[in-house]
């Protein structure tokens, strides 16, 4: 991620839906995993940046028989290690 998407994403944080990581196991720079899953209602709960750093606190839901079970992730990710971020479109 570049240094000027970066700074706009730290306006933004409350905008985010969804975050790209660049892909571990490929030689070539490509989009890997995401971090949220959209379908089970993962959402970003926290952000807190430090330099080229980011503390997140994410809320992941999974379905358990009958009932949803609910726990926080706690991931700390380099400027790097992301590539790209995907906001919530407003339609007007």
């Amino acid at each position: 991620m570049t240094k000027k998407f970066w700074a706009d994403w730290q306006r933004r944080i409350g905008e985010t839906k969804n975050i790209y990581l660049f892909s571990k196991y490929l030689t070539r720079v490509r989009y890997g995993h995401y971090l949220l899953n959209e379908n089970c209602e993962d959402s970003l709960i926290n952000a807190s940046f430090h330099g080229d750093v980011v503390d997140l606190v994410i809320q992941r839901k999974t379905w358990c028989f009958n009932h949803v079970h609910v726990e926080n992730e706690y991931l700390t990710l380099h400027r790097t290690e992301i590539a790209n971020i995907k906001f919530i479109k407003y339609e007007y």
